[in-house]
């Protein structure tokens, strides 16, 4: 399958669901100058509108002297017949997958037969939802990381009956769009980002309910040292700059051994009830007080600072 319309000339796109994924996506394409169809019959237009612009004016603050003009977004509460132009859809409903194979049957009953649908799935294989699809060949994943309107990384992954051309041409769409694509080279769960982050926060749960640390601790820890590499390189390349001349090589030589050692220590904690408790206890005592909407804008002002900085 090879979609009718170039990447570089998409003006209208297709969001289902006005979660946070959703608006954030919603957002973005809106910044970019698209206009945007967004689905949702649970949620009233106000309050996405709301997030909406809020979400806009951090984008905006970013870039203040940019000519592009902001799109439109149009607020719906089932999909339409009026969708058969538009040549890609955002699907952002709940990470169920009864639920989103139901949302995207229903579209497939509108939209054209080369409209691109890309998932916001964050764990579920593109291969279980393009299943029973009228045309599965323009059903793919496009993992965007949270939160969606700012951080430009967005995984690519096919599932099995995914056409390559599809997967080219998403790849190009999200790059023209100024994301930063990253195709993932086979289905797993969680992709590749989530697993990393669900390998460290596997960890953290470990040693908090050890009693070794507070989430504060542990979050600090994190944000004070790691997370500072890690916003400029990925693990690969730390370890090979931490070779010194010798490069990767030659650190695994010297320290490799050191990172079984500890492999052979981490933790596998169970997320009963009781380990649950002590997470939530030892959170709220420490960002209870303040609401988590300001605690997403303070995000939210940082990520534009730090993001300023790396493109500058």
């Amino acid at each position: 399958m090879i979609p009718t319309i170039a990447p570089n000339e998409v003006t209208q796109v297709l969001v289902l669901g006005a979660g946070t994924i959703g608006t954030g996506w919603t957002a973005y394409f809106l910044s970019q100058g698209l206009h945007v169809h967004l689905v949702d019959p649970f949620r009233p237009s106000n309050a996405s509108s709301a997030d909406i612009q809020r979400m806009l004016t951090i984008l905006n603050s970013m870039a203040p002297d940019e000519d592009t003009q902001q799109g439109e977004v149009h607020f719906h509460d089932h999909v339409r017949a009026q969708f058969s132009q538009v040549p890609f859809v955002q699907e952002c409903v709940s990470e169920d997958l009864a639920t989103k194979k139901s949302v995207l049957a229903e579209v497939e009953k509108v939209v054209a037969a080369d409209t691109v649908i890309c998932t916001s799935t964050s764990s579920l294989l593109p291969t279980a939802i393009q299943t029973g699809c009228q045309h599965p060949e323009r059903v793919l994943a496009g993992h965007p990381f949270n939160p969606p309107h700012l951080l430009p990384l967005v995984e690519v992954v096919a599932g099995e009956a995914t056409s390559p051309t599809v997967v080219d041409w998403t790849v190009q769409l999200y790059r023209t769009m100024g994301k930063y694509p990253v195709r993932v080279k086979k289905e797993v769960v969680g992709h590749i980002a989530n697993r990393l982050t669900s390998a460290v926060f596997r960890e953290a749960v470990h040693i908090l309910a050890e009693g070794i640390a507070t989430a504060k601790d542990v979050d600090d820890v994190i944000t004070q040292g790691p997370g500072l590499r890690w916003a400029l390189l990925g693990p690969f390349l730390i370890y090979h700059l931490g070779g010194g001349e010798g490069g990767i090589r030659s650190y695994l030589e010297h320290l490799g051994d050191s990172h079984p050692a500890r492999w052979a220590t981490l933790g596998d904690p169970v997320l009963d009830e009781s380990v649950q408790n002590i997470i939530v206890e030892s959170v709220l005592a420490e960002y209870g007080d303040r609401p988590v909407r300001d605690q997403e804008n303070e995000r939210d002002q940082n990520l534009v600072r730090l993001l300023q900085m790396k493109l500058s």
